[in-house]
């Protein structure tokens, strides 16, 4: 009794989120009230908690809270920056065009800043999607695939897949860093392969990029100033990215 136990629950901790009918396919040999007897016990000893059809590892939801307090405070650090780059961003809407809003703190200010006009949004942050259904005249598209809980952001191969068959005019990205030796950078390989293919299906680019940003460097380059138009910031530049973007034609807000 006591190995299987610990092979459910080293299965759980594994997968962080089990069904009861998964464990039914792996243990096979047993019967799905002596499986329920186990999540109890396991439970009970603190390694799970049991949900709705199955367990959730108890770990699994440290590092979900721990996600969700890191955003939390992201999204209110440097909030008058991300306010002043939101208000000087709308300046690129027009009605009847499709847009797309990145995901991240600043997007959401962005989206929040947006006027109730005749728009065709894509985003691939359910937050933002939410906070544009209260907009009548926006119409808002969310992309699919795998959601992150480090910043509520979509992406995986079905984004990739979905944004085939779109059109964007103006991409509104946000980056977690920048510097003119890594370009604009991420930490998710799946997000900087998204953000990639959304820069090559717009017409126009703009970068969304509080200075906080500034010789940050990420793992994972998706875009350099040659694939960008506008760069939206709260504050003046050094003078080394002043001359690498008037060299690359982008405009600098």
């Amino acid at each position: 009794m006591r190995n299987r136990i610990e092979k459910i629950n080293d299965y759980i901790q594994e997968k962080g989120e089990v069904k009861l009918t998964e464990l039914e396919m792996f243990i096979p040999d047993v019967s799905t009230m002596t499986l329920r007897r186990d999540l109890e016990l396991l439970e009970h000893r603190g390694d799970i908690i049991r949900i709705r059809g199955g367990a959730r590892s108890i770990s699994s939801i440290s590092k979900r809270l721990i996600a969700e307090q890191m955003y939390s405070l992201r999204k209110h650090e440097n909030t008058e920056e991300k306010k002043v780059i939101a208000n000087k961003a709308v300046q690129f809407l027009s009605e009847g065009r499709s847009i797309y809003i990145d995901a991240g703190t600043t997007s959401m200010s962005f989206a929040t800043a947006l006027p109730d006009m005749h728009l065709s949004v894509l985003t691939s942050a359910p937050n933002i999607a939410l906070e544009l259904m209260h907009d009548q005249n926006i119409t808002t598209t969310i992309v699919g695939g795998q959601i992150s809980n480090e910043n509520i952001a979509i992406s995986g191969s079905s984004s990739i897949e979905f944004i085939k068959h779109i059109n964007i005019d103006v991409a509104f990205m946000a980056t977690s860093g920048f510097s003119l030796e890594t370009g604009f950078t991420t930490g998710n390989s799946n997000e900087a392969e998204l953000k990639r293919q959304i820069i090559k299906k717009a017409r126009k680019v703009i970068m969304l990029m509080d200075s906080s940003k500034l010789e940050q460097n990420l793992m994972f380059t998706f875009a350099t100033l040659k694939d960008i138009d506008v760069i939206v910031t709260d504050g003046p530049l050094h003078e080394s990215i002043v001359k690498a973007a008037n060299r690359d034609k982008v405009q600098l807000i």
